[in-house]
């Protein structure tokens, strides 16, 4: 994980965290049309065509120009959060409108609530490996990570009470991705969701759910969010559009109790005001259409095809080689080990030189050693560029061993 210090003078220095993703998208684009990219988590060309955004913009623009064009509200449109607390009821959460705050995606309530919510040495219980950005906003704002291993139910929450009373200081907070993890791909358990709200409750922290996958399910039977199992534990409960909608447009969002709420807003109006309001009023005129639920099923049948179709090039490129991967039931990810003594940054450098890139998987984890996997991003490729992908991929897999 990459860290910028900033210097204000010989006594007014502090480091600031970024993301070794980031540095790979950078890389990416350096490379041009012609490198495959396994490393972004982003939308399809073809899932950013069905939304017809072109059409929605004229509409919204020409119809009500002063609201999609001047500033907004800082908590967001109202009716953008009556849309997103609608939703929220129908997977269980009890939410209104005045419980939501509209952000600049997920990321941006992730880092509020981080803001409001946490002190400098607050001990946080993250996943390892975990989302690399949420890492870098956790340690900016000061917070100390307790990494916990991932099985493919997630979180290993007997693993974190464990490390919990090793560390001898009880947790502030609990961060977890409950579907479709990034970067794993893998889903916290009905079971260890509740084990965890349990294991909050024990020690008075707040979880923080980053739950910007939950609709991307194609395999399997969706699974309740924490907010809507948590009985006296507070959830601040995160979501985004951007893999489900636009990302460009930076749409996410914050359901919380109304004091978090307040301080989460609080905290946005220094910070830029109001998210979009071109971008929200998208997001609503896509809502009043009434295909949201058809766009969904295209998008769960546009990634599952995806899925199939990397898992099957990975096996008939890296099947026979001792390189292992998971099966998630949706999202955009999944999680390639290579064998033990194999560096998955070292394969990196190889597989640019082929004109492939993915993120090694020490760029998510503090100090836990991830040193031989690797995020495998399906989402954004087509059919025949993930085939073509997984074979260069395989040409750099060959260097690394003879070189190794």
């Amino acid at each position: 994980m990459s860290a910028t210090t900033l210097a204000g003078g010989a006594d007014d220095v502090r480091e600031i965290f970024g993301s070794f993703i980031d540095e790979t998208i950078r890389i990416v684009a350096e490379h041009g049309p012609g490198l495959i990219s396994f490393a972004v988590g982003s939308p399809a060309v073809e899932a950013l065509t069905l939304v017809g955004a072109g059409d929605l913009a004229r509409t919204v623009i020409e119809r009500e120009p002063a609201a999609a064009l001047g500033y907004g509200v800082t908590e967001g449109d109202p009716e953008l959060r009556e849309i997103i607390a609608s939703s929220a009821r129908a997977a269980g959460i009890r939410a209104t409108a005045e419980d939501v705050v509209v952000t600049a995606g997920a990321l941006q309530a992730i880092d509020l609530a981080c803001r409001v919510l946490l002190r400098p040495g607050d001990l946080v219980v993250v996943e390892s490996p975990a989302f690399a950005n949420a890492l870098s906003a956790l340690r900016n704002h000061g917070a100390r990570v307790l990494e916990v291993p991932v099985d493919d139910e997630g979180m290993d929450v007997a693993a974190a009470a464990r490390a919990i009373a090793r560390a001898g200081t009880r947790p502030r907070a609990f961060f977890v991705v409950p579907n479709f993890q990034n970067p794993t791909g893998a889903t916290l358990s009905t079971e260890r969701r509740r084990d965890m709200l349990a294991l909050a409750a024990e020690h008075g922290a707040v979880v923080i759910e980053d739950d910007p996958y939950r609709l991307l399910r194609y395999r399997g039977a969706d699974l309740p969010p924490l907010a809507a199992l948590a009985d006296g534990v507070r959830v601040v409960h995160c979501g985004s559009f951007s893999k489900t909608f636009l990302p460009g447009i930076r749409v996410g969002w914050a359901i919380a109790d109304r004091d978090v709420v307040r301080r989460m807003t609080a905290a946005k109006q220094t910070m830029d005001s109001s998210t979009s309001s071109l971008g929200q009023r998208l997001v609503v005129e896509f809502h009043r259409r009434g295909r949201a639920a058809e766009h969904l099923g295209a998008l769960r049948r546009l990634y599952r095809e995806k899925q199939d179709r990397a898992r099957s090039a990975l096996a008939r490129e890296l099947g026979d080689d001792g390189v292992r991967w998971n099966h998630p039931e949706g999202g955009f990810y999944v999680w390639v080990r290579l064998p033990e003594g194999l560096s998955a940054r070292r394969l990196l450098d190889l597989a640019l030189a082929e004109g492939v890139a993915f993120v090694p998987g020490d760029a998510f984890a503090v100090e836990s050693d991830h040193s031989n996997a690797f995020r495998f991003s399906y989402s954004s490729p087509t059919p025949e560029r993930i085939d073509e992908g997984v074979r260069r991929l395989r040409r750099a897999y060959d260097r690394l061993v003879a070189s190794s």
